[in-house]
């Protein structure tokens, strides 16, 4: 199961992906943006070094589970998973 990290009311969710690369995140991006704009996350990152692709999303307004419908309606696979260790 997945982790939210929280920092007073911001949630900040991490998703494996199939993200895997510059052409995907330019695909991704004017969806993510969007929901930037709309003031529905507060910023996102994709770490395309991490093996798992992983998605960072800051937000105080949607679920992991909203974050998830709308990564798969923009074409991509996200999985709610832990928060990546400090290293």
């Amino acid at each position: 199961m997945g982790s939210v990290v929280k920092t007073g009311v911001m949630s900040t969710y991490f998703f494996k992906t199939n993200i895997n690369c510059i052409g995907c995140v330019t695909q991704i991006k004017p969806h993510l943006d969007k929901l930037e704009q709309e003031a529905h996350i507060e910023k996102w990152h994709v770490n395309l070094n991490s093996p798992e692709h992983l998605l960072e999303i800051e937000t105080l307004k949607m679920s992991p589970e909203q974050v998830k419908h709308y990564v798969r309606e923009a074409g991509f696979e996200a999985e709610f998973t832990k928060a990546p260790q400090a290293r």
